[in-house]
C-alpha cells in the first residue's frame, strides 16, 4: 500500500516527581505537572493507584531507551519492551524515550522522586516508520493488532501526526484506530497536534480522547497550569466536532531521555507541544484502569465509561491561547476550541469512578457517578438525580462510532444518541442536542449547568438514529455544590456583592435569600453568619477574577 509521509511532531514527556519512604513507597508526582493545578494525578498515587499491571502501546516513529533505569523496578527489570514494524530495525530516539517516560518512569537514583503518572504500568513500544519517514496503513495495522491482541494493551498512544490528509474523521489511518478502539473496547489516547489552527490526524478520531496541550498561566509559578499552549491543535475537526476532548500541562517537564540509561531532560515550551500532554491522558486512563480492575462492577473498565469520566472530570477554568477567560461558567461555552472540556484533573476522574454504578429508573442521591447502558434505535434511559442544594450539575454521555473492517476495506456507522436534561415536574429540557445547537456527527455531549431549584432531576438518554444502530454507552455526572454564601447573581466567589445582596434584604420576610442560607423565614444575623464564615472564599473550577 501506497506510504503516508508523516511529521515526527514537537510533542514531550512529562515525568512526575514521586517521592517515597522506605520501606513502603509512596507515589509523589512532580509538582509542575501533577499537583492540583496540574493533573492532579499526585493524590491518586498517594491513595494507592498507580496503574499497576496495565498495558500501554506506543505507535512511533522510533523506539524507546528501554534500558533506562527509570523503566526499572526494583529488581533491575525494565517494564518497557520494543518492537520494530517498519522494517528498519529498533532505533532509539529521545522523544520516544521521552513519551514513554511520562507515562511509566519509575524514578532512578539520580532521580529517585521523579515518577510518570502510571508507573505500575507496562509500556510496549511500536516502532512503525521506516527510514525515509513513512508510515504505512499495513505497518499501522500489524503493530495495533499485536499491541492489543498479544501483548494486551488496553490504552494506545501516537507520538506522531500525519501531514497531508484531510483530519475529518475518514481517513483509513483515522477509522483504523476507530475499528480497534470499537472492536476491542481499547482507549486511545490521540493528540490534538501540533498545527495550531486545527486538529490533526490522529486527533480527530472519534473513538480516542484528544489531548491539546497547556503551558503555565504565568511562568513565576510553575504549579499552575491553566492556559492552552500556542501551537497546541484548535477545534473543531475538519468536519465541525468538538475536538480536543481536553487538555492537560506540557510546558517545563523533566523526563528520562535517550543519551544514557542515568540522563534526563526538562522539556516542553509555552507552545504546549502536545506529545508532552497526551501522555498523561494516556497515564490517567492507565490508573483508572487500575481502579476498575480491583473492584466487583462489570462495567467501570469499558473505554467509554473512562471517556465519559475523564471528561466529566476536566477542570474547565483554562484560559484560550492569548490568555483570555473562556468563561466556562456560561453553559454554552462548556467546550472551547483551545481548551476542549478543560484541564485533566486525575483525582476527580477517580472520584467519580470510584462509586457504584447508577442505574436507570432507580432514584439517586449520590452527589457523582457512573452509568453504562445500551440502547437499540428508539430506546432511552432516564436517570433521576436527587438535587438538594444549588449546584452545578454536570453531565457527559460517550458512545462509539462501529467500525468494520474487511481486508484494507473500512466502515463506518455512528449511532444518533442525545442526552437531554429535565427540571423537576417540567417537560421542558434545559439541555439537549438541538437546545444547544450541538453537532448530530458528535459521539460525546456534555452539559454544565447551574441549578438553583432544588428537586429530582431527569437524564434522558436516546437513541434518535434512523439507521438502525444501536450503541454502547458511557455516562458520568457531578453534583457540584456552590459555596453557601454566593448569592445570586453567582459568581463563584463571596464577597461584598453578596454581603450587599444581604444587607438589602435585611430584616426581611419570606425573601428569596432566606431560603439559600438560614431558612427561618427572615434575614437575620444568622444568615450573616453563614455568609461570613465563607468569606473570600472562591470557586477556583469557574471564578474568572483569577
Amino acid at each position: 500500500m501506497k506510504k503516508n509521509a508523516f511529521l515526527p511532531a514537537l510533542w514531550g514527556i512529562v515525568v512526575l516527581a514521586l517521592s517515597y519512604t522506605a520501606p513502603q513507597r509512596e507515589a509523589y508526582g512532580l509538582e509542575e505537572s501533577t499537583g492540583p493545578g496540574g493533573s492532579n494525578a499526585t493524590a491518586v498515587h498517594q491513595l494507592g493507584q498507580t496503574g499497576q499491571d496495565v498495558n500501554i502501546g506506543l505507535i512511533l516513529s522510533g523506539n524507546v531507551r528501554i534500558t533506562h533505569q527509570a523503566f526499572k523496578d526494583g529488581n533491575g527489570i525494565s517494564h518497557a519492551f520494543n518492537y520494530d514494524f517498519g522494517g528498519d530495525g529498533i532505533s532509539i530516539i529521545a522523544h520516544d524515550t521521552q513519551l514513554a517516560g511520562i507515562i511509566s518512569s519509575r524514578g532512578d537514583s539520580s532521580h529517585p522522586n521523579d515518577f510518570g503518572v502510571a508507573p505500575g504500568a507496562d509500556i510496549h513500544c511500536a516502532r512503525v516508520s521506516d527510514n525515509s519517514s513513512g508510515v504505512s496503513w499495513t505497518e499501522l495495522d500489524n503493530a495495533l493488532e499485536t499491541l492489543i491482541t498479544t501483548q494486551n494493551c488496553r490504552v494506545i498512544v501516537t507520538g506522531f501526526e500525519l501531514v497531508g490528509v484531510d483530519p475529518d474523521g475518514n481517513s483509513s489511518m483515522t477509522m483504523l484506530y476507530d475499528y480497534y478502539a470499537y472492536q476491542y473496547d481499547v482507549i486511545f489516547a490521540n493528540a490534538a497536534g501540533n498545527e495550531n489552527t486545527f486538529v490533526a490526524i490522529f486527533g480527530d478520531a472519534y473513538n480516542g480522547i484528544t489531548t491539546g496541550g497547556l503551558r503555565l498561566t504565568d511562568p513565576s509559578n510553575p504549579f499552575d497550569y491553566r492556559r492552552a499552549g500556542s501551537i497546541t491543535g484548535s477545534g473543531p475537526t475538519a468536519d465541525g466536532r468538538r475536538k480536543p476532548d481536553i487538555t492537560a500541562p506540557a510546558q517545563s517537564q523533566t523526563t528520562p531521555t535517550s543519551s544514557g540509561d542515568f540522563a534526563w531532560a526538562t522539556v516542553g515550551s509555552a507552545g504546549g507541544e502536545t506529545s508532552y500532554s497526551v501522555p498523561q491522558a494516556a497515564g490517567a486512563a492507565a490508573v483508572l484502569l487500575g481502579q476498575a480492575d480491583i473492584t466487583e462492577g462489570p462495567n467501570d473498565n469499558s473505554s467509554v465509561v473512562i471517556k465519559a469520566v475523564m471528561v466529566n472530570a476536566a477542570f474547565p477554568n483554562v484560559k484560550n491561547k492569548s490568555a483570555v477567560e473562556t468563561n466556562p461558567a456560561d453553559s454554552n461555552n462548556t467546550w472551547h476550541k483551545d481548551r476542549g472540556y478543560g484541564r485533566l484533573d486525575v483525582l476527580r476522574g477517580y472520584q467519580t469512578l470510584d462509586t457504584s454504578e447508577v442505574e436507570p429508573d432507580i432514584s439517586i442521591s449520590q452527589e457523582k457517578g457512573w452509568g453504562f447502558g445500551r440502547l437499540e434505535q428508539g430506546q432511552s434511559d432516564n436517570y433521576t438525580i436527587t438535587v438538594t442544594a444549588k449546584c452545578r450539575l454536570i453531565a457527559t454521555l460517550a458512545w462509539q462510532r462501529r467500525v468494520t473492517k474487511t481486508g484494507f476495506i473500512l466502515n463506518a456507522y455512528l449511532a444518533d444518541l442525545d442526552m437531554i436534561v429535565y427540571k423537576p415536574n417540567d417537560v421542558n429540557a434545559i439541555f439537549s442536542e438541538s437546545l444547544f445547537n450541538l453537532d448530530p456527527n458528535n459521539n460525546l455531549e456534555k452539559c454544565d449547568l447551574l441549578i438553583a431549584e432544588q428537586g429530582d432531576y431527569t437524564i434522558e438518554i436516546v437513541n434518535n438514529s434512523t439507521n438502525g444502530e444501536p450503541a454502547d454507552y458511557g455516562m458520568a455526572f457531578e453534583l457540584r455544590p456552590i459555596i453557601t454564601g454566593d448569592l445570586p447573581p453567582v459568581d463563584y466567589t463571596v464577597d461584598f456583592l453578596d454581603f450587599s445582596a444581604l444587607a438589602n434584604d435585611w430584616l426581611s420576610e419570606d425573601s428569596t435569600l432566606d431560603a439559600l442560607l438560614e431558612a427561618d423565614g427572615i434575614i437575620n444575623y444568622g444568615d450573616l453568619s453563614i455568609l461570613t464564615s465563607d468569606w473570600l472564599k472562591t470557586d477556583y473550577a469557574y471564578f474568572q477574577g483569577l
